[in-house]
C-alpha cells in the first residue's frame, strides 16, 4: 500500500490529475475532519480542505519526498485553517455528532459526544498546542508525524501535548 501511494504521488508530480486525486482520497476524511475541529464549522472546514487541496496540487511538484506527502498536505490544511480564525468571537462552536458521522470514517463510529465545555477548552488554548492536541487526539497521529508536520522536535511535541491535556483536564474539572 505505502509503495502504491508513493509510485501514486510520483505520477501526481508529474501533473497527473487523477493520481493526485487517489491519493487525496485516502486523506480525505482525516483532512476534513481535522478541519472541522480545528475551524468549528463545517463550512470553514470544507472552504480549507478546498483550498489546501488546490494549492497542494499545484504545488506538488516542489514535494521533496513523496513519503512527506501527509505531513506536508497537513501543514498547507493547517495553515489554511489558522486563516479562517482571524475573528475570536467566530471560535466558539459546538459540532454535532451528526456531522461527524457524516464524514463516515473510523471516529464516527465512536461513541462520544463534542460538548461545548469542551471546545471552550480546546478553543482556550494557544493555536499551536491546539493543533498538536487535535492531530494527535483526533487525527491519531503519532509525535514524530505531529513533528513533521508543525516542524518541530518530536521531543517538544510530546511535552507540548502533554502540557496541553494536563491544561485541558484542569480546564474541565
Amino acid at each position: 500500500m505505502k509503495n502504491e501511494l508513493t509510485k501514486l504521488i510520483r505520477e501526481a508530480q508529474t501533473g497527473n490529475s487523477k493520481a493526485f486525486a487517489t491519493v487525496y482520497s485516502f486523506y480525505a476524511d482525516d483532512l476534513y475532519r481535522f478541519a472541522l475541529w480545528y475551524t468549528g464549522k463545517s463550512a470553514d472546514a470544507e472552504d480549507a480542505v478546498q483550498e489546501a487541496v488546490l494549492i497542494a496540487f499545484k504545488n506538488i511538484a516542489k514535494l521533496k519526498k513523496p513519503s512527506s506527502f501527509k505531513s506536508w498536505m497537513f501543514k498547507i490544511l493547517s495553515n489554511e485553517c489558522k486563516t479562517r480564525l482571524i475573528n475570536p468571537a467566530d471560535r466558539l462552536c459546538v459540532v454535532s455528532v451528526d456531522e461527524i458521522r457524516e464524514t463516515d470514517c473510523d471516529l464516527a463510529e465512536a461513541d462520544f459526544t463534542v460538548s461545548a465545555e469542551l471546545k471552550e477548552a480546546l478553543d482556550s488554548l494557544p493555536p499551536e498546542e491546539k493543533q498538536i492536541v487535535l492531530l494527535s487526539v483526533i487525527g491519531r497521529y503519532k509525535s514524530n508525524e505531529i513533528a513533521e508536520i508543525l516542524d518541530m522536535k518530536s521531543g517538544s511535541v510530546r511535552s507540548k501535548l502533554s502540557r496541553s491535556l494536563d491544561k485541558l483536564r484542569d480546564i474541565l474539572q
